[in-house]
């Protein structure tokens, strides 16, 4: 069984660049057409929460669109079946559209089970901690933090200028992220920082460990998910409370961190869940302006009638003349 990406209209040539990366630590390639069943990603009517999904079992291809406008009516309109990423965050709503593809390619590939309902969603949360040394790939990252929920963030940036860097750099970099609407609170941290929690997460691309979807995600504020670090560097400081969950990606010479971070968070998003909706609201009661309304009416009517009458009938004990 192999995954392919189609790319629908994708202008941006990095981002071309990066679906390309992505189909191959999938275990598949970038293709011209369509072939196999055709899976769209896509915020459309009808579209099924990529969560709670069996794992492929034919070759198929995910097809994801154009950085603004999404995926072409002609796509959507041939695809087999139609996905979603599920977004917590009002601003932040989407992902980069090669983070999308890694995030919809991963669960295709490894299915999971549904998102979970919560009635306080936020109290389950763990700590986020990014390591990252490229300006594009830590904005990207944190577009997707912000997607998913979260509200700040841990960030050693190791070169990316996220905080020090050129104007150029951090203006692209913002331009990653979003800036302009992410209302995230990025704090400048080091892994040292690991020590003030009680559990810590290393999420790693490949290798001997537990799959992420084994992992207890959901914590909250006393577990620490780690993305970006290689385990010697948190042996030491996590001393025991050390826990590493693998991608299983393909080989890849540097994963790019919008990837790790963005499926992690997703696997996140999808173990702390969604807020349980609460009981229906009554009916709303009709406005008390339009009964005052209504009863002044009958009192100025009952009032002209009186006037009336007071002004034609005859007062007891009068005279009336012929």
């Amino acid at each position: 069984m192999t995954l392919s990406i189609f790319a629908d209209g994708v202008e941006n040539v990095a981002n071309l660049a990066r679906i390309a990366d992505a189909a191959r630590i999938l275990g598949g390639s970038c293709v011209a057409s369509p072939n196999g069943r055709l899976i769209a990603v896509e915020n459309a009517p009808g579209a099924r929460d990529v969560y709670g999904r069996r794992r492929l079992r034919e070759d198929a291809t995910l097809a994801v669109g154009n950085e603004r406008r999404g995926l072409s009516r002609r796509i959507l309109a041939s695809a087999d079946e139609t996905v979603v990423i599920p977004t917590v965050s009002r601003t932040v709503t989407t992902l980069n559209v090669a983070a999308a593809a890694a995030v919809a390619g991963w669960y295709l590939l490894n299915g999971s089970g549904a998102q979970r309902l919560a009635a306080r969603p936020e109290n389950r949360r763990p700590g986020v901690l990014l390591v990252g040394d490229d300006h594009v790939e830590v904005g990207s990252s944190l577009r997707s933090t912000a997607a998913f929920g979260f509200h700040d963030v841990l960030l050693e940036d190791r070169g990316a200028g996220w905080f020090d860097g050129s104007a150029a750099r951090r203006r692209e970099a913002r331009a990653a992220a979003r800036r302009h609407k992410n209302p995230l609170r990025i704090r400048r941290a080091a892994l040292g920082d690991a020590n003030r929690f009680e559990e810590i997460v290393l999420v790693v691309p490949s290798g001997k460990a537990t799959l992420l979807q084994h992992v207890p995600l959901a914590h909250g504020r006393h577990q620490l998910v780690v993305m970006g670090a290689q385990p010697d560097e948190l042996a030491a400081i996590a001393q025991g409370r050390l826990r590493i969950a693998s991608l299983e990606l393909q080989p890849f010479e540097c994963i790019p961190l919008r990837f790790l971070a963005s499926i992690a968070l997703a696997e996140i998003a999808r173990q702390v869940g969604r807020r349980r909706p609460g009981p229906s609201r009554p009916a709303a009661r009709p406005p008390t302006y339009g009964a005052a309304l209504q009863l002044m009416a009958q009192v100025i009517s009952c009032s002209s009638i009186l006037r009336n009458c007071s002004r034609t009938e005859p007062r007891v004990g009068s005279t009336v003349l012929d």
